[in-house]
């Protein structure tokens, strides 16, 4: 995210919490280095066990640096995320970098607004990337992007409003059962 959007942000009156991944690569090193060379004003873990899977997040919350608080408009806490997942009996580690307006330094604070933030991408952008291909489209010119885009969240929405479990369960649903959708539709 830009500096001008975090600054748009603030000047609204409200608060960001932005993960940073390595296409920002030296606010990347910095925060790493930083969590790294610092105790943290809070931690707290939590263990989760679904689908064959067992996963424990361990949320840190550190003091930034002051030369990113001078660089990054409203900055107050630097949040390290660390993942273990055990799946399958192959074990993983990823380690997640935040940055955040909020001067909280509770980090189940943080673990759920992060927490909230995967569930609003898994409910909404994965099943467009994932089950609908959004990212495949071939549609690349004038209003057809938003226009698809459109509909297929029309569709979503419709699915779940209509009790399907399964978004894509309602899509072969609807693909032999035409006229029952088209009904939907009408005024």
């Amino acid at each position: 995210m830009s500096k001008k959007t975090i600054a748009a942000i603030i000047d609204s009156g409200n608060d960001y919490l932005i993960q940073v991944k390595g296409n920002q690569p030296t606010l990347f090193r910095t925060i790493k280095a930083s969590v790294e060379s610092q105790e943290a004003l809070s931690m707290s873990s939590r263990e989760e066990r679904s689908r064959g899977r067992h996963e424990r997040r361990t949320v840190a919350v550190f003091v930034p640096p002051a030369s990113l608080v001078e660089q990054w408009n409203g900055l107050c806490r630097v949040i390290h995320v660390e993942r273990h997942v055990v799946r399958g009996g192959k074990n993983t580690r990823t380690d997640h970098y935040y940055i955040s307006s909020v001067c909280s330094n509770q980090a189940e604070v943080f673990g759920r607004g992060i927490r909230g933030h995967w569930s609003i991408e898994n409910r909404l952008h994965w099943v467009k990337d994932v089950l609908q291909h959004e990212d495949d489209s071939g549609i690349k010119k004038g209003n057809g992007v938003e226009t698809l885009s459109i509909l297929k969240n029309i569709a979503i929405n419709l699915s779940r409003e209509l009790g399907f479990d399964s978004i894509k369960g309602a899509a072969i649903h609807f693909a032999s059962n035409v006229k029952e959708l088209l009904k939907y539709f009408r005024t």
